[in-house]
């Protein structure tokens, strides 16, 4: 909920410096849920653009006010639009925490993707050389890191074999999560909405306070379909957003290993 206020006192602030003009037929309607998203995506996006110091040398003559009015303009409404729709948030925070969440995690696919595909840096590459697979963050502290963050992954797969996820974590006795778990599955895209899915067994996790305690999981893959494997690092079964959650995990690896090493398919271990 910090978060929230933060980041609406932060438009709020923005919009009071947008100047305002009308549009035909929208005097009393607030921007949809979907084109406000997608708007808060793209202001943050460029915030982060704009903050390089050598872009804010190349584009001199720019700022951050124009950009994102430009933002709001490019989806067909007006800093009048935008700002009737963030008075309309001030008072109705739990619908803008809603959103709030889809923004984040649609960030963070954005961010997922864009180390698969340029983000890839030398110390990950050498990472991957020496047999760990996982290029995505290695250490993750909640909740400084999102308050009911679950941590989605995508792995890109090296072809079939044994596959095996491990990791440490550290729960906290006052974590909200209920009935805690580590979920993956390997997936393909089949042009469902979905994609196939090849689910691994869940791992609960235990809340252990000060201790961290190592996570290992596995399972087979023999499909050749199969592009990557995804999933969530800390789900859980909470059925509400009234908790918050207190967890650290660190040393994440992804290794496969040939089918003549003799492991077995589904094979879970659990260390301390």
């Amino acid at each position: 909920m910090r978060l929230v206020l933060f980041t609406l006192s932060w438009i709020i602030l923005l919009s009071a410096c947008t100047a305002p003009h009308k549009r035909k037929g929208r005097e009393n309607d607030i921007i949809p849920k979907e084109d406000m998203i997608h708007i808060l995506e793209d202001i943050h996006i460029a915030n982060g653009f704009f903050s390089m110091s050598d872009l804010r040398k190349e584009y001199t003559g720019t700022d951050s006010i124009s950009n994102y009015r430009d933002i709001i303009v490019k989806y067909g409404y007006s800093p009048e639009d935008f700002k009737k729709t963030v008075n309309y948030y001030t008072d109705h925070l739990e619908e803008y925490e809603i959103i709030y969440e889809e923004v984040i995690k649609d960030l963070k696919e954005m961010q997922e993707k864009m180390y698969d595909n340029v983000m890839l840096t030398g110390e990950m590459k050498k990472k991957k050389k020496d047999g760990n697979m996982w290029t995505l963050k290695t250490e993750w502290h909640l909740p400084r890191e999102g308050q009911r963050n679950k941590i989605p992954f995508s792995v890109k797969v090296d072809g079939p074999g044994v596959y095996m996820l491990s990791m440490r974590i550290r729960l906290g006795k006052n974590d909200g999560s209920r009935r805690p778990f580590i979920s993956a599955y390997f997936w393909y895209n089949d042009s469902t909405k979905e994609g196939h899915r090849i689910f691994w067994k869940k791992k609960r996790l235990k809340k252990t306070g000060d201790i961290y305690k190592q996570y290992i999981l596995s399972k087979e893959l023999k499909d050749t379909l199969v592009t990557h494997l995804k999933g969530f690092l800390l789900d859980d079964e909470n059925n509400d957003t009234l908790y918050i959650k207190h967890a650290d995990i660190k040393d994440i690896n992804l290794n496969v290993k040939p089918f003549n090493t003799g492991e077995s398919a589904d094979t879970t271990k659990n260390k301390k």
